[in-house]
């Protein structure tokens, strides 16, 4: 066990909360100062984190206990994807939607009544020398410390700090004024989302639609007879980083680019990931933090390697690699798995990893 550590997280999205509550969790003895910091006042945090499906797997709930997953507001049973020629796969998994901001906020509180601080406040600088780092505030104060955990978004400060690049791409998202289908996400997939998709969540008694931010303004047409409610935006970062770990400086979540690259889902794996850094830091091993992370199938490259074939395919590859998954083919599916295995072979062995892990 190390002592008389000071750690600074920089963001309270779901991998810095994951990150403070353990490292307070395995500070036994609470020798280590936690600093959780996050720029965005209540009521724009509130808003901020409410532009995300909110859907998490059940595999998430095991994955970070103690600590619970309050504030669930629906179940899910069914993921339903529409492709090309009317073609339809379901795949059934248990998963939630959880009021996000609400259950981010429950962490911190567990966080807080373990010994740990919080507070508002904007990171203006970071710099790293021997085996300290200098955080300059927005406040005008600075502070060093033993490590800083970097959990700031898609668009980090630190990770541009550090000159490191990462995948990122902006979404957005309609609250529609609509009855959502209980229990159902759907997804839809077509050409010209150019690797992504369109996403349909329930949302309590409302219904969540998003799609890439540069597809808006063709697929807000389709919505014109809609009540939109909320339009949101937000980027992703996704497909990960060659370094998650410069010196005393860790990257997680959405600035570790740890979304998957195919599906998007970055709530399960900054959670993880927080985990993993807390871990480290307490072992006194930051570099163990990138070999632990790249041991996860969070990690794997295929997710990547598949994202790019995807954006290159056109809607008649689309309907012709997803045939054999579908419940209306016309010949046995061992049949068809044979005669697509081999050219599609990448994208098949993604989505078994990615229906393993879940979302």
């Amino acid at each position: 066990m190390v002592r008389n550590l000071r750690v600074l997280i920089i963001g309270a999205g779901p991998a810095g909360v994951s990150a403070a509550y353990f490292l307070k969790y395995y500070d036994s003895d609470n020798i280590v100062d936690v600093n959780l910091v996050e720029r965005l006042d209540s009521k724009r945090y509130e808003i901020y984190h409410d532009m995300c499906g909110c859907a998490i797997s059940e595999n998430l709930l095991k994955e970070i206990k103690p600590l619970k997953v309050e504030n669930i507001v629906g179940k899910i049973h069914l993921i339903r994807e529409f492709w090309p020629d009317n073609l339809v796969t379901e795949t059934r998994l248990k998963g939630y939607i959880i009021d996000r901001p609400e259950f981010l906020k429950a962490v911190i509180r567990r966080f807080v009544n373990m010994g740990g601080e919080f507070e508002v406040n904007s990171v203006n600088d970071i710099t790293q020398y021997n085996d300290k780092v200098k955080v300059k505030f927005g406040t005008g104060r600075a502070r060093e410390y033993d490590y800083v955990i970097a959990a700031d978004g898609a668009n980090s400060i630190v990770r541009k700090k550090l000159n490191i690049d990462g995948k990122r791409d902006y979404f957005v998202q309609y609250v529609i004024d609509e009855p959502p289908e209980r229990g159902v996400l759907c997804f839809y997939y077509d050409e010209k989302y150019k690797g992504d998709y369109m996403w349909k969540f329930p949302s309590r008694n409302k219904t969540k639609i998003g799609f890439p931010m540069f597809l808006e303004r063709e697929q807000k047409s389709l919505y014109s007879n809609k009540k939109i409610v909320t339009r949101q935006v937000r980027a992703i970062g996704y497909g990960g980083l060659d370094k998650y770990c410069v010196g005393r400086i860790l990257l997680i979540g959405d600035a570790a680019c740890q979304a998957n690259a195919i599906t998007k889902g970055g709530i399960r794996p900054a959670m993880v990931a927080g985990r993993i850094a807390a871990q480290s830091i307490i072992d006194n091993d930051p570099a163990g933090y990138t070999t632990r992370w790249k041991r996860t199938r969070f990690s794997s490259k295929i997710f990547v390697k598949a994202h790019l074939i995807l954006r290159q395919m056109d809607n008649k590859a689309l309907s012709e690699h997803i045939k054999p998954f579908c419940k209306e083919i016309s010949f046995p599916y061992y049949v068809k798995f044979a005669v697509f295995r081999r050219k599609y072979i990448t994208l098949y062995r993604a989505y078994r990893l990615a229906n393993d892990l879940g979302w």
